[in-house]
């Protein structure tokens, strides 16, 4: 079992794989007209899918932009909080900083790094998915399209078009809305299905997987 996880499903194989997208849940943006019932929602899950997601630079040696949108989700939801529409970017600290709620996402170094200089948070409790996959064996790293193969069975649709799209708009595209909320809920779909696929095993599996999957 471990040994399919560190495999890599090719381009073609995933093609013919049902989309991932049709979860059919709540997706809200975030401002300050709804943040506080955001956050309280939020505080109360045990885990959160996790990202962020900033305007693209083009022109070489610019400076990096900082976080645009970050978006969090439970199982049934998830909000993208619009850092530019939000006077008090602190509020978002109550979730980013919670030992107690577990935020799992793919490739977190750098989202993690922008929140620390950015919005002075101190992140804790994040699970990078990358890092379970590395302890499976794995060599190559771990995209969101790879990890929903893997796990999940399905495609996640990625497009270049809409990952380098304008995250600081006013108003996002619906496109840009599946895109970001996607990432989101698959991350924590795959955590809670690689819990569920791991639970049977704990006294086998490595100790440091169990703490990260939190079995």
């Amino acid at each position: 079992m471990v040994k399919y996880y560190a495999g890599q499903i090719d381009k073609m194989a995933i093609a013919e794989l049902p989309n991932y997208e049709d979860h059919g849940r709540d997706v809200v943006l975030v401002d300050d007209e709804n943040i506080h019932h955001a956050i309280a929602d939020l505080l109360k899950q045990r885990y959160l899918g996790f990202d962020t997601e900033s305007k693209p630079v083009f022109q070489k040696g610019a400076a990096g932009s900082g976080i645009s949108i970050v978006q969090i989700s439970s199982v049934s939801c998830c909000y993208i909080f619009l850092l530019n529409s939000i006077a008090d970017s602190a509020l978002l600290g109550e979730v980013v900083n919670n030992q107690n709620i577990i935020k799992i996402g793919v490739g977190l170094k750098d989202d993690l790094s922008k929140l620390r200089g950015q919005c002075k948070f101190h992140p804790v409790a994040f699970v990078d998915l990358g890092t379970i996959f590395k302890t499976f064996g794995r060599r190559n790293s771990l995209g969101s399209k790879q990890l929903v193969a893997l796990v999940l069975q399905k495609k996640l649709r990625k497009s270049k078009s809409v990952t380098t799209s304008n995250w600081a708009a006013p108003t996002l595209t619906p496109m840009q809305i599946a895109y970001a909320s996607d990432d989101a809920f698959s991350s924590i779909d795959a955590y809670i299905k690689l819990r569920e696929v791991f639970f049977p095993y704990v006294a086998q599996l490595d100790r440091s997987v169990v703490r990260l999957l939190d079995l």
